[in-house]
């Protein structure tokens, strides 16, 4: 009888450690993929890292938000040539204007690439597009 109670402990005590692992496995976000479809990305550089907001039209029915992901690239290695880029921050805008802002606290804030691969320095575009 001892027996038997030690082992459906022993397996009990496995099915709950291993619904822990899913379920913090699954809570995640595993999505760290950048899409290349945005409309501009925001750039701005300093030392060995470079910041990126990525700016996306999202449209639905007749109206039409924005989406953003800044990132940060950090240069490692002897010959900087290894990069890696990492996600810090999703969101939302409902206006274009409100992208310069999100940008701007990304340190992304030197100058703009837009859809059409053109280089606009931030004074370029706050004239063009602003």
């Amino acid at each position: 009888m001892k027996k038997v109670m030690w082992i459906i402990l022993i397996i009990l005590i496995v099915v709950i450690e291993s619904l822990f692992v899913v379920i913090s496995y699954k809570g995640k976000n595993t999505n760290t993929t950048i899409p290349n479809n945005y409309i501009m990305v925001f750039k701005g550089e300093d030392g060995v890292t470079v910041h990126s907001t990525y700016i996306y039209k999202v449209k639905k029915k007749k109206k039409t938000t924005y989406k953003y992901i800044n990132t940060i690239t950090t240069y490692f290695g002897k010959d900087s040539a290894q990069t890696e880029e990492k996600i810090t921050k999703k969101g939302k805008i409902k206006k274009l204007k409100k992208a310069l802002e999100i940008a701007k606290k990304n340190k992304a804030y030197s100058y703009v690439k837009y859809e059409d691969k053109h280089i606009y320095s931030i004074s370029e575009y706050k004239e063009k597009f602003q």
